[in-house]
């Protein structure tokens, strides 16, 4: 039987961050995972000799004392990892049907270039990147001032629509849709997302995007390293079939094998709804598992995965997000495919070509859901057949930006929120967890503490999605176990 201070279960971002700080504190720290590849959603696989990401597409925020930038130098990434700014004059291009237009970082620069195209609403454009600054600067573990004031989560901000704040910043159809056209990063609903998820993500984008060299995988490795280095484990294959509870504490973990582990403290960064049901009866109260079961889960995705032939694709360094129309609140797929996000690889061999393209749009589950039971490669000929019906529509509607990209293919292969679940875990295949609704915020975020005295949980789902979230998210885990001050001076002082 093997004894730990701490225990982590999954590997993806929140729960190696985690174990990366707490072993650094000192704490003798395993991480536990069920695949025998870490790194849950940040994972990168190869096909052809291509590297591709599961989840990491770009991320914000990674310059010289920006906030992303502040807390990867606490995870020991800065440094580790190689980064690329992307383009400055045009990090994403939004297209509204056959409209195009390109989005710049910099706070200037954003309201200078939206406001060349709808010069009659530049006084909302400003009001409108003001108040994303108000918002992100109103959480204290965004705006990392010098002094410590405490790590209140509460907003009146999550208790307000995005949709509807924009729409009483700006009148103009086409810039309601540019200025949340990038909402893929989040899987943003009309009239259910809140404003402090979309300004968290948006104005973090704006401040500047970044790829990552290593991908995915890369991060994932040099957060595992650290442990390691740090004197803790990192086990893979290891699935934890039971939590075992005595007395209001998580006794020990079984594993698939048999095997029990000890901890004196518990981590999770499993969806909620996937540990639940693996806590012997009694340990946590019907009341909070009815709740969490009861929410509702952010869509999935498709994405489809192009190896390009040699030499036929440049390599783009921006992002292209395309909707049919100037209506980007597109997660009900009425018409699938409305929208998609694409962008060329990036790593250490590019150059002026690209090798691998990826292109990802939202799918419901139930899309999927007949083949729930089935495994990965062993799932039929008429998955495979679905699959392929849905890239090649796909891929005809990416051709309106890269015309006769079909012919630059020399392979491809696909994911649906199926692969998803299977991978990474997370519930029904779900891109970004539990949605987040503005009308009743408090019922919908998991606080890091739980009902047994020592289990915490971590990532996305307790309050904000994307990189910069699930950051927050282990600093709030671990500010339970080092206290809230002492993390905070750690941070503000990297």
């Amino acid at each position: 039987m093997a004894r730990y201070d701490i225990v982590v279960v999954g590997s993806g971002l929140a729960g190696l961050q985690c174990a990366y700080l707490l072993s650094k504190e000192g704490y003798n720290v395993c991480v536990v995972d069920k695949n025998d590849r870490i790194g849950g959603m940040m994972q990168s696989f190869a096909r052809d000799g291509v590297v591709f990401n599961t989840g990491l597409n770009y991320t914000e925020s990674l310059g010289d004392g920006e906030v992303l930038n502040r807390y990867f130098k606490l995870f020991g990434l800065i440094g580790n990892i190689s980064l690329k700014q992307l383009d400055q004059d045009q990090s994403d291009i939004i297209s509204l049907g056959d409209k195009e237009y390109s989005i710049p970082q910099g706070h200037e620069a954003y309201i200078e270039k939206l406001s060349s195209y709808f010069p009659k609403e530049a006084e909302g454009i400003q009001k409108y990147v003001n108040k994303l600054s108000e918002v992100c600067n109103s959480f204290p573990l965004y705006k990392l001032e010098d002094k410590y004031t405490g790590f209140a989560m509460d907003s009146p901000y999550m208790e307000q629509s995005a949709s509807g704040f924009i729409n009483e910043m700006v009148s103009d159809p086409d810039l309601r849709g540019l200025l949340a056209g990038t909402n893929i990063l989040y899987a943003g609903q009309r009239d259910i997302t809140p404003l402090y998820t979309h300004s968290l993500i948006s104005y973090s984008f704006i401040k500047s995007s970044w790829r990552v060299q290593e991908g995915g995988s890369g991060i994932a490795n040099v957060l595992a390293n650290g442990v390691r280095a740090n004197g803790g484990s990192v086990i893979r294959n290891a699935e934890v079939t039971k939590v075992k509870v005595e007395e209001g504490r998580v006794s020990g973990l079984q594993l698939a094998n048999g095997e029990i582990i000890e901890g004196k403290e518990y981590i999770s960064s499993l969806h909620p709804k996937t540990l639940i049901p693996l806590v012997e009866e009694g340990g946590l109260k019907k009341v909070f598992k009815k709740r969490i079961q009861s929410l509702e889960d952010s869509i999935g995705m498709f994405s489809v995965y192009i190896v390009l032939k040699k030499g036929a694709v440049k390599y783009q360094n921006y992002n292209h997000h395309y909707f049919k129309s100037n209506n980007v609140w597109t997660t009900e797929t009425k018409d699938w495919p409305e929208n998609f996000l694409l962008y060329t690889q990036y790593n250490k061999k590019t150059g002026e070509y690209a090798d691998g393209l990826t292109i990802i749009t939202y799918m419901n589950y139930k899309e999927v859901e007949r083949w729930s039971n089935t495994h990965i490669e062993q799932r039929g000929d008429d998955y495979l057949n679905f699959k392929e019906e849905k890239a090649q529509q796909l891929i005809d509607m990416a051709e309106k930006k890269i015309p006769g990209l079909r012919n630059h293919i020399q392979s491809y292969y696909t994911s649906t929120p199926l692969t998803y679940k299977d991978y990474t875990g997370t519930a029904n295949g779900s891109a970004y967890g539990l949605i987040k609704n503005y009308r009743n915020p408090s019922y919908s975020i998991v606080v890091p503490k739980t009902r047994l005295k020592n289990l915490y949980f971590t990532g996305q789902n307790l309050n904000m999605h994307g990189i910069l979230g699930v950051s927050i998210s282990s600093v709030l885990t671990c500010s339970s176990l080092l206290g809230e001050e002492y993390l905070y001076n750690k941070l503000i002082n990297v």
